[in-house]
């Protein structure tokens, strides 16, 4: 179970997801959707995540059984409503910004709070229904000042059956678990005092690396979440929860505690081999799990799971059970909660025909609107160029817009640029970039009148060929194999790619794994645009209806052996049906041949394959290594 949990947090690309047989395999989200909450609105889903830099702030996610996904808006739109770090003038939240939100839906409304680390302090986002439209607020102390300040993180909120409301945080400076009192609407921290705000408030938790707070109520207990990141307390890292008959703790005497004067908890660790930052969700049902992130990262960042929960007297226990008897051991494929829905997907492909932006994307900091439109030119969106903040750093180039990385033993990332509008210092393309510490870029450089191709990795450049004169259209893609290590290539046709630059291995950084983006800037002068016809996504996982998949970008075969080519089309419903007979395969090289889908290693070296059907294309490479003697 160690080496499992090792590996899935590393990138090991194990199954994942609707399994087509009414069971999933963990994790059920393999991207970076960080420190989920989790709300059910009758046989509803709600999932919010932490998004850091990005805009739109909090995805919000809907489900109808809890394992299959899509985004349906961002609870905060514009994250430059927050603070001026957000902005595309400074480009400065990386590692920072939003963390660990909640999403509640109470009284018809819903209702995400979240505190941002780097000083913005306390909001909460409403919203009518999950799609928005948001309104986002800060939040106020019990002064009426707005509470914005620093070291704050990962709030929770609870409202009593008496309608008394309440919220939790962890305060970073002192390392200490909070309780407030909040006013029914959910807008102001009745003992709170921003200009005194560690001293108000009643502490109920304090160890060092302690934060995830959750509030929940059952069968008479109040239940108080929260998870040690740093091993500080008894029992190591993990979750633990505690419990009492009364919010604020039982004092000694048996009487309840209160604001500043709490009592005590009886507390129980449940466990480090499951996930910990997360929530707690019961199903019409009856049936209760937690949705939650493994604590460490990897290619794909920190990735969702879902896990069973049985209750043994009055107290929540993860993982596998046998007779409704906890076994303590992770749970890696399971039975559905629900049965008979469509897999969904939170990132996928879009051709850029809707009227606005769809909510799979986001920008790297909150875009510079006048620079960016879906109706200058309808079907396309028009990227307009201004310059870095600093030249020479990608991370400071405004307006990139991405989305995650899915992690899958084949991933494939396309775009069709039209480069007629770029002018002379424009550079624009495709990227794997994660939280500010890493990236890889290729695109396409205008030098006066000329275009050229150009890598960049990490600020090492490697200049390409000079684009055919007249050539005003370029496909770029990147292919990542199961090592999670990606290529690119370009093609002047569609049809035919040419890898160009090194190999480039995905890597966790500033808390997020990486993100496929579209990127374009001029450091000479605000001139320039492209305009993006199209982004095509496709992975190795489950799919969509109709959606087509090669099983692997990335065979390795002995000279004089062979090997198939395996191409699948999807049914939406965790299954596929094997279709490598109906590709056109493209080959033009003496390293192998490829008849019906087989390839036959005939010369030592490395090649592509390109898997054609209809419009679409996959590439795959091939490398041909010696022959067993």
């Amino acid at each position: 179970m160690r080496d499992k949990h090792r590996f899935i947090n590393a990138g090991f690309p194990l199954k994942w997801g609707d399994q087509g047989d009414g069971t999933y395999c963990n994790p059920v989200l393999p991207a970076d959707y960080s420190d989920p909450d989790v709300v059910r609105v009758g046989e509803d889903y709600y999932l919010a995540v932490s998004t850091f830099q990005q805009s739109g702030g909090v995805d919000i996610l809907h489900s109808k059984d809890l394992v299959n996904w899509r985004t349906v808006s961002h609870a905060i739109p514009d994250v430059g409503v927050l603070g001026p770090r957000f902005r595309w003038n400074q480009l400065n939240n990386y590692g920072a910004g939003v963390f660990a939100p909640s999403i509640h839906y109470v009284n018809g409304k819903f209702l995400v709070y979240v505190n941002c680390y780097k000083g913005e302090g306390f909001f909460v986002a409403t919203a009518d229904e999950a799609v928005g439209p948001w309104n986002v607020k800060q939040m106020e102390d019990k002064n009426g000042k707005p509470m914005r300040t620093e070291p704050w993180t990962d709030p929770d909120v609870f409202w009593d059956d008496s309608g008394e409301a309440y919220m939790a945080s962890a305060y970073l400076g002192t390392h200490s678990l909070y309780l407030f009192r909040m006013s029914p609407d959910g807008t102001r921290l009745l003992d709170a005092d921003v200009d005194d705000l560690p001293n108000s408030g009643t502490i109920f938790y304090q160890i060092e690396g302690t934060e995830g707070n959750k509030i929940f109520k059952r069968n008479g207990y109040y239940y108080l979440f929260n998870v040690d990141f740093q091993g500080r307390s008894p029992a190591g890292r993990g979750g633990y929860v505690k419990r009492a008959r009364h919010l604020y703790g039982t004092k000694l005497d048996g009487s309840a505690g209160g604001p500043g004067e709490p009592g005590v908890y009886e507390v129980r660790f449940l466990g480090h081999q499951f996930p910990s930052q997360g929530g707690f969700i019961d199903t019409p049902q009856g049936e209760w799990y937690f949705i939650g992130q493994y604590d460490d990262g990897g290619a794909a960042g920190r990735k969702v799971h879902l896990v069973p929960v049985v209750w043994l007297e009055d107290w929540p226990y993860m993982g596998s059970a046998e007779k409704s008897i906890p076994t303590g051991e992770m749970v890696w494929q399971h039975q559905k909660p629900h049965q008979g829905y469509p897999v969904m997907l939170p990132q996928h492909s879009d051709d850029f025909n809707e009227p606005t932006l769809s909510p799979i994307w986001y920008w790297n900091h909150a875009p510079r609107n006048d620079y960016w439109s879906l109706s200058e030119r309808p079907g396309y969106l028009r990227l307009r160029a201004f310059g870095r903040l600093r030249r020479g750093s990608f991370f400071h180039a405004g307006n990139t817009i991405a989305q995650r990385y899915l992690l899958a033993s084949v991933v494939q990332a396309d775009i069709k640029l039209e480069l007629k509008g770029m002018f002379a210092g424009q550079e624009a393309g495709l990227s794997h970039f994660n939280g500010g510490t890493d990236y890889c870029n290729i695109g396409v450089a205008q030098c006066d009148a000329r275009r050229r191709l150009k890598y960049e990795s990490n600020g090492k450049i490697v200049e390409g060929p000079w684009l055919p004169d007249g050539q005003h259209t370029i496909w770029l893609r990147t292919i990542v194999n199961a090592s999670c290590v990606s290529q690119f290539y370009y093609s002047f046709d569609g049809c035919q790619f040419t890898s160009f630059g090194d190999e480039y291995s995905l890597r966790w950084g500033g808390y997020r794994g990486d993100n496929i983006g579209i990127y374009t800037f001029n450091d000479d002068r605000d001139e320039g645009f492209i305009d993006v016809e199209w982004f095509h996504y496709s992975h190795s996982g489950p799919a969509i209806a109709e959606e087509i998949c090669v099983e692997s970008n990335d065979l390795t075969i002995r000279k004089g052996e062979y090997d198939a080519i395996e191409v699948y089309r999807s049914d939406g419903f965790g299954c596929k049906e094997y279709i490598s007979s109906k590709v056109q395969y493209v080959c033009s090289s003496e390293i192998i041949s490829v008849s019906s889908g087989r390839v036959y290693a005939i010369n030592e070296g490395i090649t592509e394959v390109t898997a054609i059907i209809g419009d679409r294309s996959w590439t795959i490479r091939i490398r041909v290594i010696k022959e067993v003697m």
